[in-house]
């Protein structure tokens, strides 16, 4: 009986170690190359706005700006390790944002910050230009892996999805 607990107990903490060795996956790939594999698989506007952490082109009042729509500084954005953002500057309704934190326990701050973000975008006048809007908004994905909180607005985000995993192999 204890050689088929202990059997057990082994099995159970081998799932465990696999579970959160595909989390530490996404969160080794950098954020704006998640990001890019994403723009890459799906159709996305000519006309865009890219913030990563590499070219370091986002403060607390741009995160702001784009979370909020509100010029005022982010009290979020100290807890950004990386991030890579992709918006369309046009009439489409496009985006990929990459959030990710070091400490695990920000994660729900980053989510917060995506929800707040989705709004923002629904009380905007992209909806008045893009006859997609409504759809897209719908059927936008969050992700949460690790450290990493993905937000999609994209015309394949089970393309993106696919993407995304393939960056863990």
């Amino acid at each position: 009986m204890k050689k088929i607990l202990l059997i057990a107990l082994s099995a159970f903490i081998i799932v465990l170690s696999a579970c959160s060795s595909v989390e530490a996956e996404l969160d080794g790939v950098a954020c704006e190359n998640i990001m890019q594999a994403v723009v890459d698989v799906t159709a996305h506007p000519d006309s865009e706005k890219i913030y990563t952490k590499s070219e370091d082109n986002m403060d607390a009042y741009s995160m702001a700006l784009w979370a909020d729509g509100l010029f005022e500084e982010c009290s979020e954005y100290g807890v950004l390790s990386d991030y890579g953002i992709f918006l369309s500057a046009g009439r489409t309704t496009y985006e990929v944002a990459v959030l990710r934190c070091s400490d695990k326990k920000d994660v729900a701050v980053l989510g917060e910050l995506i929800e707040r973000r989705k709004e923002t975008l629904a009380l905007g006048d992209k909806g008045m230009y893009d006859p997609d809007f409504k759809k897209r908004m719908n059927s936008s994905v969050v992700i949460t892996e690790g450290k990493t909180v993905i937000f999609l607005v994209t015309d394949d985000n089970e393309a993106a999805k696919e993407a995304i995993n393939e960056l863990k192999k």
